[in-house]
């Protein structure tokens, strides 16, 4: 019982001492502290994630993200429930708020956060009212009440960019946003009929800059005019401040004119890229663009293509784009490249320094001559008290965050569109080859790429018999976290080569503007179709696309000397990946994911029964070629018995391998273009949040030229009474 008593009189001593004013102190600073190096994490880490499908890194991002709000906000409390004072704290509570709107690379963590931009209004309000309720208590006066009310302007500064970029990625405002643009749009096409040349980008009037400054201007002349058509979408002009793509190749300055400082295209192809990254956009507000429009798109696709590598440039171009679209969603950018809005950035940023450093120089002699060991501040040996270099630290690190967020923000492809929509615009830049060199330089510094490059991969032989672990994933856990499932573990991703983008680059345009047939036409032109064909009519896309993978992982394992062979690798790389799409990202293929996923576990629970004891590759692949040898006794036609037997008839042809793997080389790569188009735009931005993918990018392609997946007008209906194809 003693025992008992000492230890609950050491836990009420401890529980005193935390309660003291040091201790509380303490704690405030730690988590001033905690709050800042979580911004700045956010800033460094906020856009890698579109560049890197790491789980580690999304889970911190995410925690600093959700973290940050709910620390600003115990942090708050704890300032104006103290029971001591301490002249930083009011400090400290402004520079919180500054924390609340600073990370402009990571303005939401997912779509859903931007539907909640009145939410982010209302807690700046609340914080701003608990910093106000400090102040009172304080009675702040001058030379300080000066100094914070200089920082307190770059509070509000920050914080209405936030909210004003949570706004516009919302649904609504999306919609306000993408209504100007879907009208001009939707007569654009009109204004350059039969004078369309995607060589000198002639007839392509695609807004890059200043939307905001077509007007609206309808005579009466033109509307008694427009009785006929009584559209006031005709009535759209373009003034001389808006920039298009037609300006911008028509430019007779030195940086982008023919043989000038732009021979590769690269600079143009950046507002090339800002300009259909609009396009897109109008997708996600449903507006849709006329048939004619998508036609002149698809002569620009076309054009791309023609240049040589020009499979290699169109893909930059969507790459561009959709690092663009990231940024649109989720960070600050569109606010911060706004006409006029990034000198006020710069300005923020003075602001900052001048205010650190009147702060500092203000309570610098205060805390050097405190020595009162009475006072709730703990001096050290150099008469420099805690509080005092918690505050320098918090500004250094707030200084150093926004120094680095202005160096990605000066490097970043909105400035560059910035840089050169102005020097399209101002003729005095043109002739001063000083200028275009500086731009040049400026705009072709790239320290990262725009997204991951790699494909996701996926073997369904290899990790049928996967079991995640029971201490990670359970009953428990799954109220947190996502438990990836029996059979789900993802092979090493694969590099993205040019030769994959050449293969399905090729056969999207070879598929334009014929009606897509879900690997048909591949057959066909290898004349393969009549024996291979039923494959590509099964009840639904998810088994089309597993029953070809179980086949293509039979070949690939019989024929593991075709390595060196550029088909072998297309064929195993885009076999894979659209595995994981089934696997991982239902989503974003053409069957509802509900079903995707069933179908998934079904064939998972049917080859453990299969395979059992089977714990090689060989004697997995062994069996499944024993099952495409023989009937099954009661009729059976599974999809893991359909893809060993159109292993079989791959294998049993006459042909060999170097034209097995042309026909499966060119199936994957035209299955690819024919599950790329979706209606399901979130879904695509959503991964645009977690390293982006293959399919995305490709979505965007068929996308810009109208390309529509229709339904199959004849799809075999299997079941046990069926007999097996010949």
């Amino acid at each position: 019982m003693g025992v008992v008593n000492k230890t609950l009189d050491g836990a009420k001593s401890v529980m005193k001492n935390f309660s003291t004013p040091k201790a509380s102190l303490a704690k405030v600073e730690f988590l001033v502290v905690l709050t800042a190096f979580l911004q700045l994490s956010l800033v460094i880490f906020g856009s890698w994630r579109r560049r890197c499908n790491n789980p580690t890194l999304r889970c911190l991002i995410w925690a600093a993200y959700t973290l940050s709000s709910y620390l600003i906000v115990y942090t708050l409390g704890l300032m104006t429930e103290a029971s001591f004072q301490n002249e930083l704290l009011p400090v400290w509570a402004i520079l919180l708020m500054i924390f609340f709107g600073s990370a402009d690379s990571c303005s939401a963590y997912s779509l859903e956060d931007c539907e909640h931009w009145r939410n982010y209004a209302w807690q700046f309000l609340i914080k701003c009212t608990g910093v106000a309720i400090l102040l009172i208590i304080y009675e702040i006066r001058w030379p300080m009440a000066m100094v914070l009310f200089v920082l307190f302007s770059l509070v509000e500064l920050k914080c209405t960019d936030r909210r004003a970029a949570l706004f516009v990625a919302s649904g609504y405002g999306r919609q306000c946003v993408a209504k100007l643009m879907a009208d001009y749009m939707s007569y654009e096409h009109q204004s350059s009929e039969g004078n369309i040349d995607p060589i000198q980008m002639r007839g392509y009037k695609y807004v890059v800059r200043g939307e905001e400054l077509i007007l609206f201007k309808r005579s009466k002349k033109r509307i008694a005019a427009e009785r006929k058509t009584p559209s006031y979408c005709r009535s759209l002009k373009i003034t001389d401040g808006v920039i298009t793509i037609e300006k911008v190749w028509k430019c007779q300055g030195w940086l982008l004119r023919s043989g000038g400082g732009d021979e590769d295209s690269k600079l143009k192809d950046i507002c090339l890229s800002f300009s259909l990254c609009k396009l897109l956009s109008l997708r996600f507000s449903g507006f849709s663009l006329p048939k004619q429009a998508h036609e002149k798109l698809w002569k620009l696709i076309q054009h791309l293509y023609g240049e040589g590598n020009g499979y290699e440039r169109a893909f930059k171009v969507v790459e561009v784009e959709l690092s663009f679209l990231f940024d649109t969603f989720y960070t600050n950018y569109p606010i911060i490249f706004l006409p006029f809005r990034w000198p006020v950035k710069l300005m923020g940023f003075l602001v900052l320094i001048i205010g650190s450093l009147m702060t500092l120089g203000l309570y610098g002699q205060l805390y050097i001559s405190n020595t009162n060991q009475d006072e709730v501040h703990l001096a050290t040996a150099g008469r420099l008290s805690i509080d005092f270099l918690v505050t320098a630290l918090i500004l250094i690190v707030f200084i150093c965050v926004e120094l680095v967020q202005l160096v990605l923000m000066a490097i970043s492809d909105w400035a560059k569109v910035s840089l050169l929509c102005k020097y399209v615009h101002n003729q005095s830049w043109h002739n001063s080859k000083r200028v275009g060199k500086l731009i040049r330089l400026i705009c072709r510094t790239q320290l990262l790429k725009p997204w991951e490059r790699k494909l996701r991969q996926y073997s369904l032989l290899d990790s049928y018999d996967y079991t995640p672990s029971r201490w990670l994933h359970n009953r428990f856990t799954a109220l947190y976290i996502d438990h990836p499932g029996g059979g789900k573990k993802q092979s090493t991703p694969a590099k993205l080569s040019s030769e994959v983008k050449q293969a399905v680059f090729h056969s999207l345009m070879s598929s334009y503007p014929r009606v897509l047939e879900n690997g048909r036409d591949s057959l066909r032109l290898n004349k393969v179709e009549h024996k291979l064909s039923w494959a590509c009519g099964l009840e639904t896309q998810t088994q089309v696309i597993i029953v070809w993978h179980i086949a293509t992982s039979i070949c690939e394992h019989e024929h593991r000397g075709q390595i060196s062979d550029p088909n072998f690798r297309v064929a195993t790389y885009l076999s894979k990946y659209l595995a994981y799409l089934v696997a991982f990202s239902s989503k974003l293929l053409p069957d509802h994911p509900g079903d995707a996923e069933y179908i998934f576990y079904r064939i998972i629970y049917e080859l453990r029964a299969l395979l059992e004891g089977r714990n090689t590759k060989e004697e997995r692949i062994q069996k499944l070629k024993e099952i495409g040898e023989t009937r099954d006794e009661n009729g059976t036609w599974s999809v893991i018995s359909q893809g060993a037997w159109l292993g079989q008839q791959l294998l049993k042809g006459k042909r060999g391998p170097k034209l097995i793997w042309k026909v499966l080389a060119e199936f994957w790569a035209e299955l690819m273009v024919y599950v790329a188009p979706s209606d399901n735009a979130k879904a695509h931005v959503e991964h645009l949040a977690m390293g982006g993918e293959f399919m995305t990018h490709l979505w965007a392609l068929v996308s810009h030229a109208g390309i529509k997946r229709e339904p199959l007008v004849e799809r075999l209906t299997l079941n046990r009474s069926q007999s097996w194809p010949n």
